[in-house]
């Protein structure tokens, strides 16, 4: 059965900034679905529409086999969406009354609202966040609690923007394991983002926006990253190449820095590449290959220990001091190696 049906939908803003254009596709009962797509390419403005926050100025939505333009209390009470900033959805004095708001608004009664809001508070392990004020939590702390209030009206579909942005290492995987639950248990779930890092793990297919605000490519996860051309036209990856007379070493920026090494003795006929110098590669013995791969991680040791030293910031800034304190050692034993990485510079140098 499908849940959403879309066909050639449009949205623009009032001043005239198109958003959405001419989209088309279908979700089904109990299917993980991610969109990505770089900022400003109209995931969380799709997430609107298909929560019925905003209708399209074209195309048609069907969702449950209704049409969406006339949102009902109904869908409303089957359908929740996750928004990418938790200070959009989180007003009341305590996380207690904003667990308690949603199950409210659906008439139970007293016991029953109760019950769910202990539920959320045990399922995502913030019963110490109970009295407190969203105003007084952490950034993780307020997403996982807006989270919350989309699960304590146990909807059948779940859509999330960004759920992952601005948590520490540790809270992602928990959203994630936790958006894998809600899968098992038969829920739908309509993911927005551009971690890409995630897509395979939390989804059974994946839509690609593109910047001109059109489905740009559908598929498995899988395929998906696997389909660099397209990662690249989207600009959810970029990739360059520094060239030497030795070896290429190739960048692809998958969010975080991610590197590839290749000796010319593997790589592929590259038309970029002089011909002399890949036979001069070839020619090269193993002693050499490995004297100018030490040079070239002497080179880029302080870069290395500057992007450890990034990465501790972070994990800082959000409030996990263990990895915090992991990375900040690594990045003091990296800058440590300067020293040996000058000595075996010398040596290779002559």
């Amino acid at each position: 059965m499908d849940i959403f049906n879309v066909r050639e939908i449009s949205f623009n803003y009032k001043n005239g900034k198109k958003a959405v254009d001419r989209v088309s596709f279908n979700v089904n009962a109990g299917e993980s679905l991610t969109i990505i797509g770089t900022n400003g390419s109209g995931k969380s403005t799709l997430l609107y529409l298909l929560n019925g926050l905003i209708k399209p100025l074209s195309g048609d939505i069907k969702i449950f086999g209704k049409d969406g333009h006339a949102f009902s209390p109904e869908l409303r009470k089957r359908i929740s969406l996750l928004f990418q900033d938790p200070h959009a959805q989180l007003f009341l004095l305590s996380v207690w009354d904003e667990l308690c708001f949603g199950p409210l608004q659906l008439g139970l009664g007293k016991e029953e609202i109760h019950r769910r809001a202990e539920d959320v508070l045990r399922l995502l392990d913030i019963g110490h966040l109970k009295e407190r004020g969203p105003w007084d939590l952490s950034g993780g702390e307020m997403k996982k609690v807006a989270f919350g209030t989309c699960l304590s009206i146990n909807p059948d579909v779940l859509l999330l923007d960004e759920p992952t942005t601005g948590l520490d290492p540790r809270s992602q995987v928990e959203f994630v394991d936790l958006i894998n639950e809600l899968r098992q248990a038969g829920k739908t779930v309509i993911t927005a983002t551009h971690d890409l890092g995630i897509i395979e793990d939390i989804s059974d297919r994946t839509i690609v926006l593109g910047e001109d605000h059109r489905v740009l490519l559908e598929g498995k996860p899988w395929d998906i990253m696997e389909n660099t051309d397209a990662l690249l036209h989207a600009n959810l990856i970029h990739k360059h190449v520094h060239r030497h007379t030795w070896y290429v070493h190739e960048h692809s920026h998958f969010g975080t820095h991610e590197h590839e090494h290749v000796v010319l003795n593997e790589v592929s006929d590259a038309s970029s590449i002089k011909n002399e110098i890949r036979e001069a590669a070839f020619r090269m013995t193993d002693l050499e290959k490995l004297k100018k791969l030490l040079a070239h991680w002497a080179e880029h040791n302080e870069e290395h220990a500057k992007t450890y030293l990034e990465w501790a910031e972070k994990a800082g800034e959000s409030g996990d001091k263990e990895i915090y304190n992991i990375l900040k050692e690594i990045a003091e034993n990296t800058k440590k190696l300067d020293g040996l990485f000058e000595k075996a510079r010398k040596i290779v140098g002559k």
